[in-house]
């Protein structure tokens, strides 16, 4: 149930049919450290199972990538001390306030809160939700976080990027390992978006990290150089998207670029380009201060105030 990465690192693989991530496992042999806390109590409860089923120890504190839930849900179903950054610590705040029945779910899609495919994959990976609370995190950081678990350092780093602006990764030099969390992937909740200008500079500094093992979430490890090959491809395509923001005038522009016709996946990150384009300088503020209106309408301000800035 679990596979083996180096000598201190475990993975339980991900699952696409509830969306369930990869979760990384960092054992120092006394103490322990889980990446990311799953997207259930169950997933996170299986994974205790598979762990004490080897006899290593349960985790003593878990890290957490970024907000989203198929990363935080489990929390609730564990006592290790949770690390996140104070930006993802905002969001898990802000949800703990939230009903998760499926009227409410339905609600907040209706209102933009939400997006269909989260709602489904909730529903599947927790049919019953009406007594479910998000925690929030014991431990919180602004740009950095350094752990030792027992002899081993593990660096927890906010880098940002287009997925999620509270994204980090965990970075363990000793094994050679990096888990990415989404962090290079698009932003599902901004219309699927990608934008060069996140994109890059977060290329730029993984180029710089020392490792052999590079982990996204809902992927397979990959060689750092393998990797970062795949996403220059990416970073490619969005260079030739450029500015256009017509999706009809996509195909004729990435073949121009190419010099051939681009294949699906060409096409596919030519869209998540576009999305990103049509979205203008203030505009994801602006619609993060909608949802918020919108959610907030009637209820305690205070919580507004504590978040408007992590919403920015």
């Amino acid at each position: 149930m679990l596979e083996r990465i180096s000598e201190h690192i475990w993975i339980m693989p991900k699952d696409d049919e509830t969306d369930r991530p990869i979760l990384g496992y960092v054992s120092g042999g006394k103490t322990s450290l889980l990446i990311d806390a799953g997207n259930s109590p169950d997933h996170i409860s299986f994974f205790y199972g598979a762990v004490r089923s080897m006899g290593m120890p349960d985790p003593s504190f878990i890290a957490l990538t970024h907000w989203h839930w198929d990363h935080v849900f489990g929390l609730s179903g564990s006592p290790a001390k949770s690390i996140a950054s104070v930006m993802t610590n905002e969001r898990l705040v802000l949800m703990h306030r939230w009903d998760w029945t499926d009227t409410a779910l339905s609600s907040r899609v209706a209102a933009g809160l939400e997006i269909q495919y989260a709602a489904d994959m909730i529903r599947k990976a927790m049919p019953i939700r009406q007594s479910f609370k998000i925690k929030s995190a014991d431990i919180t950081f602004e740009d950095h976080c350094g752990l030792r678990i027992d002899d081993i350092d593990c660096q927890i780093l906010h880098v940002g990027g287009p997925h999620s602006d509270d994204s980090t990764i965990v970075y363990i030099p000793s094994e050679s390992v990096v888990f990415l969390g989404d962090c290079c992937s698009e932003d599902l909740y901004l219309n699927n978006s990608m934008r060069l200008r996140e994109l890059s500079p977060l290329l730029r500094r993984l180029e710089t990290i020392e490792a052999r093992w590079f982990i996204p979430s809902h992927g397979e490890p990959m060689e750092k150089s393998a990797f970062l090959s795949e996403m220059a491809e990416v970073e490619k395509i969005g260079k030739l998207v450029g500015k256009l923001t017509n999706e009809d005038q996509l195909a004729a522009q990435l073949e121009k670029g190419l010099g051939r016709a681009a294949t699906e996946d060409e096409l596919t990150s030519g869209r998540f380009f576009v999305a990103g384009n049509r979205i203008k300088p203030g505009d994801k503020k602006r619609l993060m201060d909608e949802k918020k209106a919108n959610l907030y309408r009637g209820s305690d301000s205070r919580i507004d105030d504590i978040l408007s800035e992590g919403f920015a």
